[in-house]
């Protein structure tokens, strides 16, 4: 069960970063366009290593943020706190009352 919690989380993490180059954005092509470096319409060897290097360096600095106590690891308690921030919730909802 904890190795699917993980996975769900850094599949999570992933999606995530990919929207992230276009700052959170949905635009059609903005992706492609993000890695496109030199803007000729297609993505050579060298912009593709250079776009999943940008990524997998925003996922390292995001499972660092997510790694409070710094041990190397996210728990789950870790990664709910890190959602509920991100989206605003707060656990006591006596507080709103």
């Amino acid at each position: 069960m904890k190795s699917w919690m993980i996975c769900v989380l850094l599949a999570s993490l992933s999606v995530w970063s990919m929207a992230e180059p276009n700052h959170g954005g949905h635009k059609k092509g903005g992706l492609f366009k993000w890695a496109d470096t030199d803007k000729n319409g297609s993505i050579s060897m060298e912009e593709h290593q250079a776009a999943t290097q940008k990524m997998a360096d925003k996922r390292h600095q995001r499972f660092i943020a997510l790694d409070v106590d710094g041990d190397g690891s996210v728990t789950k308690d870790e990664a709910s706190k890190m959602h509920n921030k991100k989206h605003g919730k707060r656990k006591d909802k006596t507080a709103e009352h």
